[in-house]
């Protein structure tokens, strides 16, 4: 990449770590059909049946954060980004309980963490945005690491470089500015 990068923001699922969350399975138990987002959907929910959907999208995302396995090649990543001084941040849609989970399961320092409870979801930029305000780096100085659609226009709107990590459900992405196969491709762009 020609130009310095300061800050790298990943997202969890799929990128840190592999989590099985059962996103038909989710929908089925709060809405009763497994269509659209769950997020979006809980936006219009309120009093008791928010907090009973609250409560069984909490119960997955503790299941899969308590049986997720890291990414090959996150640890020496970060052991990289430590040397080079390269801040780093998480922004996920998922709870910020469930991230304690994963970092505390793999002793990993996830530097700013930006969860659902911060700032509106992903697509939304303002995630991406308040963890370049966190990190103290401008969005010119961050690149975001997603591996799906969402991930993509969140970063694209927040006017950061994306970086795809592909897999077989987001092979492409228009909104991407780079790919890569593995997370420890990020180090041939980060290498000087």
């Amino acid at each position: 990449m020609d130009f310095p990068i300061k800050g790298v923001i990943f997202d969890l699922d799929g990128v840190i770590v592999k989590q099985k969350l059962d996103f038909a399975a989710i929908k089925q138990d709060i809405f009763g059909d497994s269509e659209g987002f769950i997020l979006e959907r809980m936006e219009r929910l309120s009093g008791p049946e928010r907090e009973r959907a609250e409560e069984i999208l909490e119960g997955y995302e503790r299941a899969a954060a308590e049986e997720a396995e890291l990414n090959d090649g996150v640890k020496p990543l970060f052991a990289h980004l430590d040397k080079r001084k390269t801040r780093r941040a998480v922004v996920t849609r998922n709870s910020r309980k469930s991230v304690a989970i994963v970092q505390e399961k793999f002793g990993l320092d996830l530097g700013v963490v930006i969860s659902r409870g911060d700032a509106p979801p992903k697509p939304s930029p303002e995630p991406i945005l308040l963890a370049c305000r966190r990190m103290g780096l401008s969005k010119e100085e961050c690149i975001f690491v997603g591996d799906f659609e969402l991930d993509m226009l969140a970063g694209r709107r927040a006017g950061v470089r994306t970086v795809l990590l592909r897999n077989p459900a987001q092979p492409f992405s228009e909104n991407a500015d780079f790919t890569i196969d593995s997370i420890s491709n990020l180090l041939d762009f980060l290498s000087p």
